[in-house]
């Protein structure tokens, strides 16, 4: 449970969820909209995810309406990542500041690293505090891995592909379509295709190398890809196709996989071929039709984008507090009634707290 000495800590988190270096502007105009929209999206996808992935792991409950509903929401959710990365990786890979390595360098990393050291630390003080004990150590310990808590992993990836920026933009800047989706196809071998086949076959396993570039490189080259070129009707049909069929495919594979003793998740993993499929579909259907919002509702998704990290470094807090106060507010609901009130009310939380901070300037100004 939550001792009353958190709202110290709650304070200062929910005030630095405002408009920090990580909420970098997308390209203006009516045609970037569905950028803005799948921010939000994003994020909303991932708060999903962290709401159900705390029971969906219970082999209790495995094979029943719960675990369908929560398993359903687990392969929607798992787009969210994706598609940051798919994100990144357009308006990148797409633009010129990533030509002067330097400069992209200093801008990307100093702007990063402020306010990530400040939610780190701020995290890593809420579990001293439940935990009644105090020590620096572990601190330091978990910096130089994945941080004081489980989704800030995200920052110590985006990190790494901002290394591979650069370098990827000379690529992509002097490769031809054809040579892009080979180069995609290199990067996805090991840690996706030779992984599916070991995974439905396990009589022999493939492994004659390791991974040749970081996994999720492939959403990077996917979102520019998908982003900078115009993807012909019948194209746009299959890729929609492949996107029912890896949010099918999934779910039923990890139903498949999984069973009273063990639950596998392995068709949403991160590196998955079906997240690729669902993503790379989701992405492409809000850039063909995201951009025909009216002018009130576009202003509005650009507002909400403006808040994504914020509300990305909050709602784990949030959910905590949800958590540790089910007994007393969920303790006569259905679980499939819990899960949905808590995406509902960590989503709303998390975006009133950083859209009402946002609009005090002197709070912008602490980070």
């Amino acid at each position: 449970r939550y001792d009353p000495s958190l709202r110290l800590f709650i304070f200062l988190i929910i005030i630095t969820s405002i408009y920090h270096p990580l909420n970098s502007p997308p390209p203006r105009g009516g045609g970037f909209v569905y950028i803005e929209v799948l921010r939000y999206l994003a994020i909303c996808l991932v708060i999903a995810l962290h709401c159900v992935v705390g029971y969906i792991n219970h082999t209790e409950i495995y094979g029943t309406r719960t675990w369908w509903l929560c398993s359903v929401i687990n392969s929607f959710g798992r787009m969210g990542v994706p598609v940051f990365f798919m994100l990144s990786g357009f308006l990148l890979l797409s633009g010129s500041g990533a030509l002067d390595v330097r400069s992209f360098y200093k801008k990307r990393f100093l702007k990063l690293a402020g306010p990530f050291l400040v939610w780190d630390a701020m995290y890593y003080l809420e579990g001293c505090v439940i935990k009644g004990s105090w020590s620096v150590l572990p601190f330091f310990q978990q910096l130089v891995q994945q941080g004081s808590k489980y989704h800030l992993w995200f920052i110590y990836q985006i990190m790494g592909l901002y290394l591979l920026t650069p370098f990827l933009k000379k690529i992509v800047d002097h490769s031809s379509t054809k040579e892009l989706l080979v180069f995609l196809a290199v990067v996805l071998l090991q840690p996706t295709v030779f992984r599916l086949i070991n995974v439905v076959q396990p009589v022999f396993r493939i492994a004659p190398f390791l991974a040749l570039v970081e996994g999720y490189v492939g959403f990077y080259l996917l979102g520019y890809l998908l982003g900078t070129r115009d993807i012909p009707p019948r194209l746009r049909r299959a890729i929609y196709l492949l996107g029912i069929v890896g949010m099918v495919g999934g779910t039923w594979g990890n139903y498949w996989y999984s069973s009273t003793e063990k639950i596998s998740f392995y068709f949403s993993e991160g590196y998955s071929i079906m997240q690729h499929m669902t993503a790379g579909a989701l992405f492409l259907f809000l850039k063909e039709h995201g951009g025909r919002l009216p002018p009130r509702a576009a202003g509005w998704a650009r507002r909400l984008a403006g808040l994504t990290f914020g509300i990305y470094f909050i709602h784990v807090l949030v959910l905590d507090i949800l958590v540790a106060a089910e007994g007393r507010l969920g303790g006569g609901l259905p679980l499939v009634w819990w899960v949905v009130f808590n995406i509902a009310a960590v989503c709303a939380v998390s975006t009133c707290a950083a859209f009402s901070f946002s609009k005090l300037p002197v709070l912008r100004r602490l980070i």
